[in-house]
């Protein structure tokens, strides 16, 4: 279980031209033994090994409502971001840097061989149908009576519903990548989350919607 990201980085002029509709900011750094910190270059094919500790920042900033799903290598499903659909009605939700996981956590993999995919989605409108499978698919996964078939079904659904919004959206997702100083209040009371500021963050910057696919392999 684990994070990755990354961007495609378009034509900023056709951003320009157009107008940015969404925004957010998004980081994503692995931590050594020694306790330093640094980004995962996901530039060409990235790779952890096992033990590594990981984790990632998102910032909504202008007129995004982010998606983060985790496809990983045991074939489980899970949303990474938001924690839960209400998040997006808070006040409090535009220009606050949340970390994943929260506070002193950070993800680790496991020695087990294979590839972790993530699924990041921004839209400038919220997507009901994939939040109600996604609601759906927790409680089947919650539900010790829930059969294994029922499990795999209500994940497919999910995952196809994501396949199914971003082919819809194919033609609009023109985005432009920079790196930016991180700013804003956090949920976190992770020191290396408040430090932050010193470091780079990357801001997506798009017309309407915004997708990538990212893989880890370890």
């Amino acid at each position: 279980m684990l994070l990755i990201a990354g961007a495609s980085l378009l034509g900023a002029s056709v951003l320009d031209a157009e107008g940015v509709k969404l925004a957010f900011n998004w980081a994503f750094v692995s931590r050594a033994a020694n306790g330093s910190e640094a980004p995962i270059d996901f530039s060409e094919r990235a790779s952890i090994k096992p033990g590594q500790l990981f984790k990632i920042y998102i910032e909504p900033v202008q007129n995004a409502f982010v998606y983060l799903y985790l496809h990983d290598a045991a074939g489980d499903l899970t949303l990474l971001f938001p924690e839960k659909f209400e998040t997006f009605e808070s006040k409090s939700y535009t220009d606050t840097l949340v970390s994943i996981p929260n506070g002193e956590n950070w993800f680790q993999l496991d020695n087990a061989k294979g590839t972790e995919r993530f699924y990041l989605l921004a839209s400038t409108q919220r997507l009901k149908a994939l939040e109600s499978l996604s609601v759906a698919c927790q409680k089947v996964k919650d539900n010790p009576r829930s059969a294994s078939s029922e499990k795999v079904a209500a994940r497919q659904a999910v995952l196809d519903e994501i396949a199914r919004v971003r082919k819809e959206h194919s033609q609009l997702t023109v985005a432009a990548e920079k790196p930016v100083p991180v700013a804003g209040t956090t949920r976190s009371l992770d020191t290396s989350v408040a430090n932050l500021d010193t470091r780079l963050d990357t801001r997506i910057e798009a017309t309407e919607f915004y997708t990538k696919t990212f893989r880890l392999d370890h």
